[in-house]
């Protein structure tokens, strides 16, 4: 072909491959975005958990590569309890924490800027968490409870919300129980040496608390309360939420995927614990497990932020809306 007396033909053959080349580079630019190469920045995040059984999702999402596979580096960052785990992530030290949902209540009605991210883990029937009495104690149904002693891991909190609704549940006179404040591992020898009436313990320490002998099952709290009452949940706060939400949403996907597989690998779960949690293989294999659901179970949340308006754990109603981002 001629054009006022030149030939194109070499032009145009030039500004295809030009054209060529860099529909190409940006076709393969987009197929590694879509894969999530190896090459992309992987977010390091310092999650705040509780040495106990419900977070072992955590460490076996770890394990199974759900986290990395969405460029997250998790670390599990074991802490004494809820309160300073909430103090970590609003100050900023860590960006996830986990905790029982009524320590999150009451931390939201005061005003901390805290989201959940997702669900923790729910109560399981059985002994996962129960009211044990000396077997020679006079104590044999709820109502006995009433004037008696029973020792907490914490006092104003879901140990004794837990306790106060299913007495509520079954008659007794709630006004009449004392808690006392004892840690888990120290209940087997507060019952058997009489400092207390009756124990409060969950998995593995109601475990550890039948191994000592001696005790009984009064009380078997959650269930009364509700079915798959919701525990604790996965949260950061507000402000993390807002600036970096990609992160926040691949620590959900990947925490949900987590929670998912460990309710139907129990064999796994109980294969994990030891790595963690100071129990033996044998221990691991007997205790009773909670429950795993990506659900938060945001109408049993509002519940448990009304049951602690009622025995004066708030002086205000959390925003439950809020919390669950709503």
């Amino acid at each position: 072909m001629r054009t006022r007396g030149w030939d194109v033909s070499p032009v145009r053959r030039t500004l295809v491959t030009l054209l060529s080349a860099a529909l190409s580079a940006v076709l393969v630019a987009g197929a590694a975005a879509c894969s999530g190469s190896e090459d992309d920045p992987v977010t390091r995040l310092d999650v705040g958990v509780v040495s106990v059984i419900d977070v072992a999702p955590l460490y076996l999402g770890i394990e199974k590569g759900f986290f990395s596979a969405r460029q997250l580096q998790v670390t599990p960052k074991p802490s004494q309890g809820g309160s300073v785990i909430v103090a970590a992530v609003v100050s900023g030290d860590q960006r996830i924490g986990f905790s029982n949902n009524t320590s999150l209540l009451i931390a939201a009605a005061k005003g901390l800027p805290l989201r959940i991210v997702a669900a923790g883990n729910q109560a399981a029937e059985g002994d996962y968490a129960a009211i044990f009495a000396r077997d020679d104690s006079p104590i044999a149904k709820p109502a006995d409870l009433a004037g008696k002693s029973i020792a907490v891991n914490n006092l104003n909190n879901v140990g004794s919300l837990s306790i106060n609704a299913a007495l509520q549940a079954s008659g007794a006179d709630i006004t009449r129980v004392k808690f006392v404040e004892i840690p888990f591992p120290d209940m087997p020898a507060a019952l058997a040496q009489r400092r207390v009436d009756a124990v409060w313990a969950v998995e593995p320490f109601a475990s550890a608390v039948k191994a000592a002998g001696g005790a009984k099952v009064v009380l078997r709290p959650y269930p009364l309360v509700a079915p798959h009452f919701p525990v604790a949940s996965y949260f950061t706060s507000e402000s993390f939420a807002a600036s970096d939400p990609a992160v926040v949403e691949r620590f959900r996907q990947a925490m949900n995927e987590s929670l998912t597989y460990a309710q139907s690998h129990p064999e796994e779960i109980r294969r994990i614990l030891p790595s963690y949690i100071k129990l033996t293989p044998e221990v691991a294999a007997r205790v009773v497990l909670p429950e795993w659901s990506t659900d938060v179970g945001a109408p049993l949340l509002q519940r448990t932020g009304e049951l602690a308006l009622q025995y004066g754990y708030l002086k205000t109603a959390p925003d439950v809306n809020r919390l669950v981002g709503g």
